[in-house]
């Protein structure tokens, strides 16, 4: 039985989730995204803040990410589909979280490494 060996793009996908699950937020955010980077997201989970809406730079994003993992908790993976280009890395995946389960795609595209903006979507 052969391994596939994985692409460099898998491989900064699966430190990112791992960095998510581990609850290292601070760290992801700067290892992972470009300093001016943007997210765009659907996520409908904040009462005081309807989707969507677009957050700017790394500090936004870290306060982003803790306020979205306060609300969600723990992710359990069903599914994952993953594919990438050049350029970019997109997935959906299932998952239950504190808010039940959830359908999620997400496309980030990579600017020297690092995500310069962040597409996410929340069914």
């Amino acid at each position: 039985m052969t391994t596939a060996i994985a692409s460099p793009s898998r491989k900064f996908f699966d430190a990112h989730l791992e960095a998510i699950a581990a609850g290292k937020i601070d760290e992801m955010v700067d290892r992972d995204y470009a300093e001016d980077a943007v997210i765009t997201t659907f996520f409908n989970g904040f009462p005081d803040r309807p989707a969507p809406f677009t957050i700017k730079g790394r500090q936004e994003i870290k306060k982003f990410f803790h306020k979205y993992m306060s609300v969600i908790g723990n992710i359990d993976v069903k599914t994952l589909d993953f594919t990438e280009t050049e350029t970019s890395i997109f997935f959906q995946a299932t998952f239950t979280s504190n808010l039940g389960l959830a359908t999620v795609g997400d496309a980030w595209y990579m600017q020297n490494g690092k995500i310069a903006h962040h597409f996410g979507f929340w069914v």
